[in-house]
């Protein structure tokens, strides 16, 4: 982060040292790691995960050190960590909670405080460990080459003329890719991505009094009450292979069959038609199979159009035999056609355009691979390489603020000493 924006995070919370708490947003900066990823429930759009929390807000430092011992005062002032016991009860803080969570969600809170080494500020952070079910709007536009989005969204109670959540400037989110159950099913990626928004309000209320009184100052100024809400991402990609060998290659096999009915006399054509048929009912009963294990959506996947397109072949092929079969009976004596007669010749050229167009169709469906979902699943990748690079920048520009600190220190001694 570039040091514009550090300077501009010190400005906004040098009001609270002012005791302006209530007249300015309170800036609260957010740290989600996403402990474990559990089940990945296609179907019913949710995902299990454990992840820890932290989010942390500047406080005055004369409103914090009274509540201190001195030993905690020293400790503090050090720059070490402590403990805040039952800090909640009796002093301010965000009032967050999950946005997308189903069920009864598991928490651990906690409070602790510690001196900012970047800006020296005293921050009181909140620890919260939840575990639980989490709702997800599940794209499948591209199924099964997907990638799917898994987010946890925080928002606070409070509107946002009282607190505005950002994420962590000097702490990135992350994803722990070891603990990721459905590894046989998905990929997980590195890289996390932290979007601001704000909802509208709702029926949430938390003090009466309070929100009556917001609610007048937002109709007066004709504006709609908004919350803060900081949803953090991470990807998993779909492993494919499964259904391109079980998907795409079985209703493939069942089309390429439809092509050998050319191969009957023209004398058996009613069963060239029969065996079209059989094909197009197959490939239709496969379609439904396939289709229990996603949810119900509004739209076709490139599974489901790739489906509907051999079974658009299917049909032409029908059609066709329909339509030689007819013609060989009113223009032949007997239904007899032989290899001169210019019946054989269009049913010829029957087979070598409908072969072509399915060929090229082929064509054009693997470079759309190529070029959308492929491309996509790169773009991943590049990003899992930058962020891999932003974590190992934060991480030495960390270890050269500690060291420097550290010779700071050993030369105040060395000095106090002569």
């Amino acid at each position: 982060m570039s040091s514009a924006v550090m300077e501009q995070t010190a400005i906004d919370i040098n009001p609270l040292s002012s005791g302006m708490q209530h007249e300015k947003a309170i800036p609260v900066f957010i740290r989600l790691v996403f402990l474990r990823i559990g089940e990945i429930d296609t179907l019913n759009e949710k995902y299990q995960a454990h992840a820890s929390i932290e989010s942390r807000w500047a406080v005055a430092s004369n409103e914090l050190l009274s509540i201190l011992s001195v030993d905690d005062q020293n400790r503090l002032m050090n720059g070490k960590t402590i403990i805040l016991e039952k800090y909640s009860d009796s002093h301010w803080h965000p009032q967050l909670f999950i946005e997308n969570s189903l069920g009864d969600l598991k928490e651990q809170i906690k409070y602790s405080a510690k001196r900012n080494t970047h800006d020296n500020h005293i921050y009181v952070c909140e620890h919260r460990i939840i575990k639980g079910l989490f709702w997800e709007k599940l794209e499948l536009h591209h199924f099964p080459n997907d990638v799917q989005d898994l987010s946890i969204s925080v928002t606070s109670m409070l509107y946002q003329d009282k607190v505005m959540l950002h994420p962590d400037p000097y702490n990135l989110s992350g994803v722990n890719r070891e603990a990721f159950v459905d590894q046989q099913e998905w990929s997980l990626y590195e890289h996390v991505d932290a979007e601001e928004r704000f909802v509208k309000d709702f029926l949430f209320l938390t003090d009466a009094n309070d929100d009556d009184e917001q609610q007048m100052k937002y109709q007066m100024n004709k504006e709609e009450p908004k919350r803060s809400t900081l949803t953090v991402t991470c990807h998993a990609a779909r492993q494919s292979e499964y259904f391109y060998w079980n998907g795409y290659f079985l209703i493939l096999l069942i089309t390429s069959v439809s092509f050998c009915t050319f191969g009957m006399p023209m004398q058996v054509a009613i069963n060239r038609l029969q065996v079209s048929c059989t094909l197009l009912l197959t490939s239709i009963t496969f379609r439904w199979t396939v289709n229990r294990s996603l949810p119900t959506v509004s739209y076709l996947t490139s599974l489901d159009k790739y489906a509907i397109i051999c079974i658009s072949n299917l049909v032409l092929h029908s059609f066709w035999h329909a339509i030689i079969s007819l013609l060989a009976w009113t223009r032949t004596p007997d239904y007899r056609v032989t290899s001169d007669m210019s019946l054989a010749y269009l049913d010829h050229g029957a087979f070598y355009v409908l072969i072509g167009l399915f060929i090229f169709l082929h064509v054009f469906i693997v470079t759309w691979f190529f070029c959308v979902p492929m491309r996509h699943r790169k773009k991943m990748e590049e990003k899992d390489v930058t962020y891999r690079a932003l974590v190992t920048e934060m991480f030495n520009k960390k270890n050269n603020l500690s060291s420097k600190q550290n010779n700071n220190g050993y030369i105040s001694s060395e000095v106090e000493r002569v």
